[in-house]
């Protein structure tokens, strides 16, 4: 008669392990009889605790007749065993141990090893009877030399069963047992134990790694794969390959490996859990990154992790690749031991990644192929936010997709995210019914950006507005038409076409050059404000290296966090990196001019907007010029404009005196607006130290600080009629 059940045939073996076990307390009795005192109970075991437990009777002189009727029982027993496991599986009943055994590849022996290891995970009195035969109270696990001592009835069986306890051999090599006392002392001394993640799959209860659980996860994908954005020809293609792969092999690919790589969210993990799910196999996601963090042994905890795909089945899906393969010192290694232990327990594997990977001298026997999975054009993320949008709730009228399409290019997951983060601001604002509006996403997509950025550059905050600045109408009009290229870009490069002609990026780069204090800084801000962008202005001291090839790795840096972050770069004083290339007469020379050489490739490639300030225009490379969209002066104001500066620079909650002269200092002081501002802060103290009120007289006396500080001279004639202001500043008789 057949097992009815997982559970029935363990229940036959510990039957057969207790014949075993009661065998060997016999033999052990018949060789060296021991005179147990009952003072030491607790200490020891006693002979009759093992009698009660085995219901075995005390030793007479027919004990030698026992123990060869006990021998002959379990040799019954174990030909039962064997039929009615046969019938089980034939009937299709489950069967975990010999299961396990096919997984691995493990003969009888091997199988009833488990076994004695695996009934102290059902009863706790097998650690009685492994101490008892151990004689020694404090060993409650099997030792090699108790296993080899009950399973093998001869010496020559017992010294061939210890190459089964090798480093090479499957039952130690593939972790599913492990010694629980190191390595040292001979071989027979070794206690072992078996894995908790082993246990656990031959008990048919769930399985968790220990402190390595939270490296591996199996997903199911709520997703069809219809449902994904990829074209229809890739994905059937994708399916039909996985299933060929499955179902007939390869004559020359034992296992089938597809690297997917592209931007965080592009739906590399999405992709391969569709496939799994349409040939009907489950996941198991492994995160690298979390596993060099937790592991103690890299070797060891990729072993015990991976093996869940065969234990499962799963197919394997390595993410976080991307953390080894920046660390070039280890990652040789440690990818070397993914690949061994992903071809030892899967044939499908997937690895994830965000860049291009060359995995030279990888997988030679196996069948890779390498699929980029690019983030999505503008209107591929236009149609995204209108298909995911409704899942989050109701919107203001006044969202435009299009918009959020044109300004942010996040990947789908990153839109996913954005739309959740954006519904709980509205939920916060006013209450669980309000709709999410303009302002929720742009900060939404904004919290989706890479913020290493913010380690390179400095975050600007936009506190500036069209009205806050003075400029000539053609510079205005200038700033206006780049912040509408970047709003339209959606239609003229896709709809209109103009997109295919470009084979490099479709940014945008503009030169702001004019004397300093002019508005360029301000009109960045502006700009990124119009746009709901960041803005970053880069700091030349972290990019800039004496170190040949440095600020190359530094400029590339700063590029791929402004690709992901969304942001505007903005290089102050730009003619420091972007100066003119020089006569080569020397390795500097060379060097330098490869510098600008690569800054010019870089800009080219660039998706997103840079923006370039100098004081001179002169010192710009002519190579740059021909790569700018737009070139905007920003000159020093005209008397028109110093006016409307110098007004705008008031507050109206500031209380400001009547005797203040603006078209005197409009028409008399021909500064920058950023010595303006200077001035007028300054007469503000000036006046909260005396008066209360900003007068003519604070003015004069911070025009003067301002003059002194920049270096110019302060004559009477220019200050005239408030001079006289200006000396008694300085002590000096009106």
């Amino acid at each position: 008669m057949p097992f009815r059940s997982n559970l029935e045939h363990l229940t036959a073996e510990l039957a057969w392990l207790n014949l075993l076990i009661r065998g060997a307390v016999i033999e052990m009795r018949l060789s060296s009889p021991r005179d147990q005192q009952e003072i030491f109970k607790g200490v020891f075991i006693s002979d009759g605790e093992i009698d009660q437990l085995l219901s075995l009777k005390p030793l007479g002189a027919a004990a030698r007749d026992e123990g060869e009727a006990n021998r002959k029982s379990a040799a019954v027993m174990r030909s039962e065993i064997g039929e009615m496991r046969k019938a089980a599986i034939e009937n299709g009943v489950y069967l975990a141990l010999p299961h396990l055994a096919y997984l691995f590849g493990l003969t009888a022996f091997e199988e009833q090893v488990l076994l004695v290891c695996l009934a102290v995970e059902l009863d706790l009195k097998y650690e009685r009877f492994y101490a008892y035969l151990q004689d020694d109270v404090t060993r409650k696990k099997p030792s090699v030399g108790l296993v080899v001592r009950l399973l093998c009835p001869t010496d020559q069986e017992k010294i061939q069963a210890r190459m089964f306890f090798s480093e090479k051999a499957p039952l130690l090599r593939l972790r599913i047992l492990s010694f629980t006392e190191g390595t040292d002392g001979p071989l027979l001394a070794r206690s072992i134990k078996l894995d908790e993640s082993v246990a656990s799959f031959l008990l048919g209860v769930p399985r968790e790694s220990g402190e390595l659980s939270t490296c591996a996860t199996r997903v199911t994908q709520s997703d069809a794969l219809e449902d994904l954005r990829w074209p229809d020809d890739l994905k059937n293609r994708l399916v039909r390959l996985t299933r060929a792969h499955l179902q007939h092999g390869s004559e020359t690919a034992r296992r089938l490996i597809l690297h997917f790589y592209g931007p965080t969210g592009t739906g590399r993990l999405s992709l391969a859990a569709c496939l799994c799910a349409e040939i009907g196999l489950p996941l198991l996601v492994v995160d690298v990154a979390e596993l060099l963090q937790r592991a103690h042994n890299f070797e060891d905890a990729v072993c015990r992790v991976l093996r869940e795909a065969i234990l499962g089945p799963a197919a394997i899906y390595v993410k976080g690749l991307d953390t080894l393969l920046a660390d070039e010192a280890r990652a040789a290694t440690y990818i070397r031991s993914l690949d061994r232990w992903s071809s030892a327990f899967s044939w499908l594997t997937f690895i994830g990644t965000e860049k291009a990977w060359e995995h030279t001298g990888l997988f030679q026997n196996d069948c890779f192929i390498s699929l980029e999975l690019p983030a999505p054009d503008m209107g591929a993320r236009e149609k995204l936010w209108a298909s995911l949008s409704p899942a989050f709730g109701e919107f203001e009228s006044e969202v435009n997709w299009c918009d959020l399409a044109a300004k942010f290019q996040l990947t789908p997951g990153q839109i996913r995210n954005a739309l959740l983060t954006a519904r709980s601001a509205s939920r916060l604002r006013g209450g669980e019914t309000a709709p999410i509006n303009m302002d929720d996403l742009h900060k939404a997509c904004r919290g989706q950006s890479n913020r290493k950025l913010g380690t390179l550059a400095r975050k600007l905050k936009p506190a500036y507005t069209w009205t806050d600045i003075t400029l000539p109408e053609n510079a205005l009009a200038q700033l206006r038409e780049l912040c509408a290229q970047i709003k339209h870009r959606r239609t003229v490069y896709e709809d209109w076409g103009f997109g295919d002609a470009h084979s490099f990026g479709k940014g945008l780069c503009a030169l702001f050059f004019g004397p300093s204090g002019t508005g360029k800084t301000m009109a960045v801000e502006i700009i990124a404000n119009e746009l709901s962008l960041e803005a970053f202005k880069i700091d030349l001291s972290t990019v800039v290296s004496k170190y040949i090839g440095e600020t190359e790795k530094n400029i590339s840096k700063i590029f791929v966090e402004a690709e992901s972050s969304n942001a505007i770069l903005f290089f102050d004083e730009a003619d420091a990196l972007f100066g003119k290339r020089s006569e080569v007469k020397d390795a500097h020379d060379r060097y330098a001019n490869i510098e600008i050489n690569y800054l010019l490739q870089r800009i080219e490639e660039f998706d997103g907007l840079v923006i370039l300030a100098t004081n001179l225009r002169k010192n710009i490379d002519d190579a740059f010029f021909r790569r700018m969209h737009f070139a905007v002066e920003f000159p020093t104001p005209d008397t028109a404009n110093r006016f409307r500066i110098w007004k705008q620079h008031f507050p109206a909650s500031a209380p400001v005196s009547e005797d203040i002269d603006f078209d005197f200092l409009a028409n008399r002081f021909d500064i920058t607006g950023a010595n303006i501002r200077n001035i007028v802060i300054n007469a503000a103290f000036l006046a909260a130290e005396n008066s209360g009120v900003i007068h003519m007289e604070h003015l004069v006396r911070a025009t003067g600080r301002e003059y002194e500080k920049i270096g110019r001279q302060c004559s009477q004639t220019e200050f005239a009629p408030y001079s006289g202001f200006l000396k008694r500043s300085r002590g000096e008789p009106a």
